[in-house]
């Protein structure tokens, strides 16, 4: 493990120094960035070859796919590495990838309500069976106008009151999420201010200005959870060489 690397997708310019990239540095892991949107090309998709792959969210729209014509790449990476036992999380964009390389598809709500913002997150049944989840609800983070149709057979492990496919697992080694438990103070400030000036006005989005407090009130629960979820994955820290 110690001399494979985890590959780390992004969809946006800028490489972000999010809490699980940081965790897995700090960790022991070694990373390796890959921005498929720029032309980056993705290497293999051989299990053997990397730690795990973690593909974050970004402001592309599966619904409109061909407009991004790398996502399709993107898609069929995913499957086969899955398939071939790789470990896998999807954040966001990368859960609905995760959904959608394995039958499920994106939506948007008709009354078009969006997450943009703290929102609580309730597991299932399934998810604390699953061990992900325990019985409580979590304030997390969300950013996002599409949610997730999983696929046939694959169960919800936790909802939110808008969309109810937050969380869910493909193998025991791919894990994808609707919310960001990779948000720092750094990133939620950088995604407002290049945010539209009127999105605060759409149906859901919660205003900006409270961005930062939910942060600070909620996000040390959520990085406790996103370490165990880590662990739960199988990226536990490595041993001191």
């Amino acid at each position: 493990m110690r001399d494979k690397p985890v590959l780390l997708v992004t969809h946006s310019m800028r490489i972000p120094r999010d809490f699980i990239s940081t965790t897995l540095r700090a960790r022991g892991y070694m990373t390796q960035w890959i921005r498929p949107f720029l032309g980056q090309p993705l290497p293999d998709p051989d299990p053997a070859a990397f730690a795990g792959a973690v593909f974050y969210g970004g402001p592309q729209l599966l619904s409109e796919i061909d407009k991004d014509p790398y996502l399709h790449e993107e898609l069929s990476w995913t499957r086969t590495f899955v398939e071939a036992q790789g470990r896998y999380l999807g954040l966001c964009l990368g859960g609905q990838l995760l959904s959608m390389a394995f039958g499920g598809d994106v939506y948007q709500r008709e009354d078009g309500v969006k997450e943009v913002g703290y929102y609580d997150l309730k597991p299932t049944e399934a998810g604390i069976a699953s061990g992900y989840f325990t019985p409580q609800s979590m304030p997390v983070y969300h950013w996002h106008r599409e949610g997730i149709k999983l696929p046939c057979g694959v169960e919800t492990l936790a909802s939110s009151e808008y969309y109810p496919n937050q969380a869910f697992n493909i193998t025991d080694q791919a894990f994808g999420t609707q919310f960001h438990p990779e948000i720092t103070d750094g990133m939620i400030r950088l995604w407002s201010a290049h945010a539209p000036a009127d999105r605060d006005k759409e149906p859901g989005a919660q205003p900006r200005e409270t961005h930062l407090g939910g942060y600070f009130q909620h996000q040390a629960r959520v990085q406790d959870w996103a370490c165990q979820m880590l662990d739960k994955l199988g990226f536990t820290a490595l041993p001191q060489a």
